[in-house]
């Protein structure tokens, strides 16, 4: 994990007046903390910290004092545009659950041979301590042939972090990439 720092600003007014300034609200919350604070970043701040991998300790210099947090929630507009950002405060020795997105590799492989992975769990919540959560969690398909299952049991994770699913759940399987059916439809149509 990256350990980053950006500034941000305590606020006393409401997010929509600081989104009218061009700047987007946001708080730090977290069991170590008395009450939630309430900040804002400018747009520039924001579009360098969400460039971050997802799960990054980022430290944000809220007006001289650095706070250690990571990135917990991205609200959006109807639109797609930003409106506020969610961190939860982490202090040294706390535990803290994040979503880690699960990557495929070799998948070219599998594609050479008319097959494809059928992704059923795209992402898996880690918790334990932030330096130990990886960014992703790496799973190579390429040596998998059609009807095979990747289970959870396959991710390599470190032993301190638990997960929030068990190592029996089938997190993919490899399927043809194109039908029978289809191929069958394909074929009769160039008789």
């Amino acid at each position: 994990m990256q350990n980053l720092v950006f500034n941000i600003a305590e606020r006393n007014e409401k997010g929509k007046k600081v989104r009218i300034k061009g700047e987007v609200p946001c708080i730090i919350y977290g069991e170590s903390l008395d009450k939630s604070i309430s900040c804002k970043i400018s747009k520039k701040e924001m579009l360098k910290l969400l460039s971050c991998p997802k799960n990054s300790v980022l430290s944000l210099d809220l007006d001289g004092t650095l706070e250690k947090c990571v990135l917990k929630e991205v609200q959006r507009n109807t639109f797609g545009e930003i409106i506020h950002l969610d961190f939860q405060y982490v202090r040294k020795g706390d535990t803290i659950k994040l979503k880690v997105p699960v990557n495929y590799t070799g998948q070219g492989f599998l594609e050479s041979k008319g097959l494809l992975v059928e992704s059923i769990i795209s992402e898996i919540q880690l918790q334990g301590y932030p330096e130990e959560i990886p960014e992703s969690i790496k799973v190579d398909v390429s040596e998998l042939n059609y009807g095979d299952e990747v289970f959870a049991k396959s991710f390599a994770i470190p032993k301190t972090l638990k997960s929030d699913i068990t190592d029996d759940t089938i997190v993919a399987r490899v399927v043809a990439l194109v039908s029978e059916l289809q191929q069958q439809e394909v074929e009769s149509s160039e008789l």
